[in-house]
């Protein structure tokens, strides 16, 4: 009786196994109590020197390109684009963003 006890017991979660043994239970979290935040930035470790250098954040530059555009295309203008990419070398993306910006030089 007492081995099928304790397979039970080992079955049920560790709080209620302790219960039933007479042992009692671990005080719950108060409510509302959460870790404090760190007082510095939360970019980089908590090792001095850690992170990025302050100052280097300075954003873009000025001729970056950062503004997205979505372009739907066909199967058949998709596979061009990938064909003059292949014969480039270059990535879709940039071969793409290569001849929007030779049409807009035109233009």
């Amino acid at each position: 009786y007492l081995a099928a006890t304790r397979g039970l017991q080992m079955a049920m979660p560790k709080a209620k196994a302790k219960a039933m043994a007479g042992e009692a239970e671990p005080k719950a979290k108060a409510k509302g109590t959460r870790a404090k935040k760190a007082t510095k930035g939360t970019w980089g470790g908590r090792r001095p020197g850690a992170g990025r250098p302050k100052g280097s954040g300075t954003g873009p530059s000025s001729d970056s390109r950062r503004n997205r555009v979505a372009v739907m295309l066909t199967d058949t203008e998709l596979s061009k684009l990938r064909r003059v990419a292949r014969r480039s070398g270059i990535p879709v993306s940039t071969a793409a963003y290569d001849l929007v910006a030779r049409s807009l030089s035109r233009a």
